[in-house]
């Protein structure tokens, strides 16, 4: 649900620690290393020491078949061949609340969503839009992820939200995994989400987070500025792997929020990653004479997010005629684990193995020795494996004594595709005798043709052979150049010797770029474009000075972190480019990018980028005008209540619109009841969704004149997503005037008088407020005229003034601080029949004014009295 509005790509998911416990504990040192592929295989034995990237086991990303229409989450089939099914809580799975529904940006609407919230509709959309950036998708408008918006229902706390449905299947048991996801969050200052992932079908649920998931907070989290709220999202990579002893795992996710305000959140990309360990297995040396020792040399490989992982082991069953030697010098670096090798035993293993994080590989040696002559080779059959992958065949050659030797050496330390790798065979007579037909054989990709002196070698002589080798793309999938040579030679009697050199490993030197925009078009001149480029090491050698060269208009500069960059490991760099009338004439930007990075040997490896194409849309213009009315005048403490008008005027339609209008101090008690708008901080907002071409929307503020109110001036502004041709008819001002009248009625000369006696009267009328002001007022003469007559000498020094026996009546707009001077005067007559009292009272309906019909202020009355004779008052008699 909606509350109030509230940040980075990543650049690593497997930051991985194991645990052999329940929970996929954190670890300081572990590294955060870039994904596989989707289609990454798994790691194969023949490069000890060079890690190699995990291997995905289940991936959902919630496109199989998904389309442009919205479904629920328990309506999903994943892609085969696992075709995954999903549940989750009632309260989880509810369209009518916005939950568990599977969308686009791109696609339609959820009808019951929509009817519900078209706000929440939105904020689904562009939550799943970000969660496409996110993931690199080419097009993110069209990627889909699941959504909750948890609009107008509180779904419990710790409701479970995902959970599989059927198993998936595992490579085998007794494997090394972890756990990706990639999650949005929105209307962070409501409430956050806080999700955990559990893996499961092994026993008890086991968490791979040791803290739910709240991209609100969390630092490997981004904030997307991506319609009109923040979005904060991310990939998150479980806090570690664990040994996993089932044939098959699955995937539950509870909300620990189950509050229905905020909470609104989008979760995609889920992933289980097999990081394994290879074992690979080697006799040092690869050539003994009958009763000498070679070491058995067992290489546990870490995979390339270099993370603990503890628990792992192995039995080898070593080849017939092959013993562990009398002395076995066992000895391992595997952290704390246990070798187990007896003398004259024939199997060598490992319990309780341990590679600390961080570490790329460790060891068990153990020598053995064999009497009889001839070559043994050990296979992956003969080895039973607890958490690490089967190594491939490991030979030994057992000869008689003075048997040639051959060392092997390449010039190069890492290779890119199509570079010559040159290659030296030193082959050396241990013999006493001399060896002719001295002829090396090499094994390797392309069995390159051995070039070697001719002649015959002299006992205890050497010879330099030489060999070249282009590598292929075949080689870089693999990831090695590997290989060994084969030396032949025969003895003047006839018996040929023979003799296998150590393996040479030429790692790949390489890259791959993916260059992506953040934004999708561009509309005017002055846009600015945000473009990342994600580079991964996709080679086995360690990479720095990474430089990316962006080719497109104006040749951005391009920002990237400096160090180096690890076998499997990916760098984000950055770059900005704003649209130039160029751009826009030409109606795109097309650009493409190179990377380039170092070996510690100076090699370089480089990648060309894809190409981004931005179009330029011609932006849409929408004409928003705003007509705000109110009354013209209003008493002191009056209610006022205002009228505002926003009308879409076209020609396009609106997306969205926001109202402001600060409240004057001179209005109190503001308050409206219209949908969608508020105040705060003394000002009104409204916010409002789409606003077609010809439609109006009315809001009504209302609110008390102050006292000491003069005049009452605010202004209505209204703003939308779209460029607005005529910004002249975006605001509207009303003006309410508070009139302010003072009325005195003046008796001039003295209170008493006399028959003959003229009487004259002033009555001032005096605008004291901030505005025009139109006045008037009637004064009944009844009390003066019984004893006395009109003179008809009526006068005013502004407006009209009128008499129509008995009243007196006067009109007139007064400027502010202007006065009106009325006067006339009575005769009182010679023989005054009437009360002898001269009482009169000046009456005004005028708003503001201090002389209304009920007041009692004596500046709208006078009093007189007429003095006669006591003949006078008898003839009256």
């Amino acid at each position: 649900m909606r509350g109030s509005p509230g940040r980075r790509r990543h650049l690593g998911v497997l930051a991985a620690v194991v645990t052999t416990g329940v929970m996929l504990a954190a670890h300081p040192g572990a590294l955060a290393l870039a994904a596989p592929s989707e289609r990454a295989a798994a790691s194969v034995p023949g490069s000890p020491g060079i890690p190699q990237p995990p291997t995905v086991v289940y991936a959902e990303d919630f496109e199989n078949g998904t389309g442009q229409t919205p479904i629920l989450l328990n309506n999903y089939t994943g892609a085969p061949p696992t075709n995954a099914k999903y549940t989750a809580a009632s309260q989880w799975i509810d369209a009518p609340h916005c939950n568990g529904i599977i969308l686009n940006q791109s696609g339609a609407n959820q009808p019951a969503c929509q009817n519900q919230n078209p706000v929440a509709m939105s904020s689904l959309k562009f939550m799943a839009n970000v969660l496409g950036v996110v993931n690199g998708a080419a097009n993110p408008s069209n990627n889909h992820a699941v959504s909750a918006y948890t609009d107008g229902a509180n779904p419990g706390a710790n409701r479970v939200e995902f959970q599989t449905v059927n198993p998936l299947p595992l490579p085998t048991t007794n494997r090394f995994i972890t756990f990706s996801v990639d999650v949005a969050a929105q209307n962070c200052s409501a409430s956050a989400p806080r999700l955990q992932f559990y893996l499961t079908g092994a026993g008890p649920d086991i968490p791979a987070f040791s803290q739910p998931i709240n991209p609100c907070t969390d630092p490997r989290a981004q904030t997307y500025n991506i319609g009109p709220r923040a979005i904060e999202a991310g990939s998150f990579a479980s806090d570690g792997s664990v040994l996993f002893s089932g044939p098959s795992v699955g995937v539950k996710m509870t909300n620990a929020n189950g509050s229905g305000i905020g909470n609104d959140h989008a979760y995609d990309n889920i992933r289980i990653l097999d990081v394994t360990p290879q074992l690979d297995k080697e006799f040092v040396p690869a050539s003994i004479d009958t009763g000498d020792v070679a070491t058995a040399t067992f290489t546990v490989t870490n995979t390339t997010d270099l993370a603990e992982k503890s628990g792992f082991g192995f039995t080898d069953s070593l080849p017939a005629g092959v013993t562990v030697a009398a002395t076995p010098n066992a000895a391992t670096t595997c952290g704390a684990g246990t070798v187990a090798a007896t003398a004259g035993g024939s199997s060598i293993a490992l319990t309780g193995g341990v590679l600390a994080a961080g570490v790329a590989s460790c060891t068990v040696t153990v020598d053995v020795t064999a009497s009889a002559v001839g070559t043994y080779v050990n296979e992956p059959s003969d080895l039973t494996p607890t958490g690490v992958n089967p190594p491939g065949p490991a030979p030994i050659t057992v000869t008689v004594p003075g048997s040639p030797s051959i060392t092997k050496q390449v010039a190069e330390s890492s290779f890119a595709v199509g570079q010559l790798l040159h290659y030296t065979y030193t082959v050396t007579n241990n013999s006493d005798q001399a060896l002719s037909n001295v002829t090396v054989t090499d094994t390797g990709p392309g069995t390159p043709t051995v070039t070697c002196p001719p002649g015959s070698l002299a006992a205890g002589a050497s010879v330099n052979c030489t060999a070249t080798y282009t590598a292929t793309q075949a080689d870089a999938d693999t990831g090695t150049v590997t290989n060994t040579a084969n030396v032949t030679g025969t003895l003047p009697s006839g018996t040929e010797l023979t003799a296998v050199s150590n393996q040479v490993v030429v790692p790949l030197r390489s890259l791959t770029i993916t260059k992506a925009a953040e934004e999708t078009q561009f509309s005017a001149v002055g846009e600015t474009i945000h473009y990342t480029f994600t580079v991964t090491n996709n080679g086995r050698v360690p990479l720095s000075d990474i430089t990316v060269t962006d080719f497109g208009p104006g040749a951005p500069a391009v920002t990237c972190p400096g160090g180096t960059l690890a076998p499997g490991a990916t760098v984000g760099c950055t770059a900005t480019h704003t649209t130039t009338a160029a751009d826009v004439q030409a109606g795109e930007i097309v650009d493409s990018a190179t990377a380039t990075g170092t070996t510690e040997q100076g090699d370089d490896a480089e990648a060309d980028s894809n190409t981004v194409t931005i179009p330029y849309v011609a932006p849409t213009q929408v004409d928003l005008a705003v007509v705000k009315t109110g009354p013209a005048t209003v008493s002191a403490g009056g209610q006022i209540t205002y009228s505002i008008v926003v009308t879409n005027n076209g020609p396009g339609n609106s997306t969205g619109w926001t109202l402001t209008d600060t409240i004057p101090a001179d209005l109190s008690n503001a308050a409206t009841s219209t949908p969608g708008c508020g105040i705060g901080a003394e000002v009104l907002t409204c916010t409002g969704g789409a606003l077609a071409n010809g439609a109006s929307v009315t809001i009504q503020v209302r609110g008390t004149a102050a006292p000491g109110a003069t005049v009452i001036e605010n202004t209505a502004r209204v703003t939308g997503e779209e460029d607005d041709p005529d910004p002249g008819n975006n605001t509207s001002t009303t003006t309410t005037s508070v009139p302010s009248v003072k009325i005195i009625k003046k008796q001039n000369g003295s209170a008493t008088v006399e028959p003959g006696d003229t009487v004259f009267y002033t009555i001032t009328v005096r605008n004291t407020g901030a505005a025009p002001t139109a006045a008037s007022f009637t004064d009944d003469l009844s009390d003066l005229v019984d004893d006395a007559a009109f003179n008809n000498d009526e006068s005013a020094t502004v407006g009209s003034v009128t008499y129509d026996a008995p009243d007196l009546s006067w009109s007139g707009t007064l400027a502010p601080g202007q006065t009106a001077t009325i006067t006339f005067s009575i005769t009182i007559n010679e023989r005054p029949f009437g009360d002898l009292k001269l009482d009169n009272t000046v009456v005004s309906e005028t708003p503001g004014n201090n002389c209304p019909v009920t007041s009692d202020d004596p500046d709208c009355t006078t009093h007189g009295t007429v003095k006669v004779e006591d003949k006078d008052k008898k003839d009256r008699a």
